[in-house]
């Protein structure tokens, strides 16, 4: 059981996810830091301490997993970082391939939505919880009418309303 709050960062085997990681361990957080790329999150972690779960936000068994390992931890989880994300298709609408949409939406929407409701228990419980999408800089103007930009749209949209639905945590 740790006695430091529980932080969980998705996407953080690298970039602002890495870096957020290694932030919550200096503020004393117990950090959980979640990614496909498993030999990066254990350098991380032997760096910073925490816990390492190798998870693909996509799929749903790795995502309860996940839940399953948070709750093992007995600590309350404060923070969930939404970081898990990339960027697929890059062509204009009228030559994009479905699929590249299909992959950008389930990684950065559905999958932020399937780590936010696994872990919107243990939020609430701890009765401080806070979530925090990170929203990819996809540069608007250059990719105005191309996948790339309309799932960072879609990512932010949807998770403000979560205060709303669940009455007891924040989001950022």
């Amino acid at each position: 059981m740790s006695e430091r709050p529980l932080a969980v960062v998705t996407g953080a085997s690298s970039g602002i996810g890495a870096a957020s990681a290694r932030r919550l361990a200096v503020e004393g957080f117990h950090v959980v830091a979640v990614a496909r790329r498993e030999d990066r999150l254990h350098d991380l972690i032997k760096d910073i301490g925490g816990t390492a779960v190798r998870a693909d936000v996509t799929v749903g068994p790795d995502v309860a997993a996940l839940a399953g390992t948070v709750a093992g931890l007995g600590a309350p989880l404060t923070l969930l970082v939404n970081n898990a994300g990339g960027a697929f298709g890059l062509d204009p609408v009228e030559s994009a391939e479905v699929a590249d949409w299909q992959r950008m939406y389930d990684v950065n929407v559905l999958g932020t939505l399937r780590v936010t409701q696994a872990l919107l228990p243990a939020l609430v419980a701890s009765g401080a919880g806070t979530i925090v999408v990170i929203r990819p800089s996809t540069p608007r103007p250059r990719w105005p009418a191309r996948c790339a930009w309309s799932c960072p749209a879609a990512r932010s949209g949807w998770w403000r309303s979560i205060p709303a639905w669940s009455g007891r945590t924040s989001s950022r």
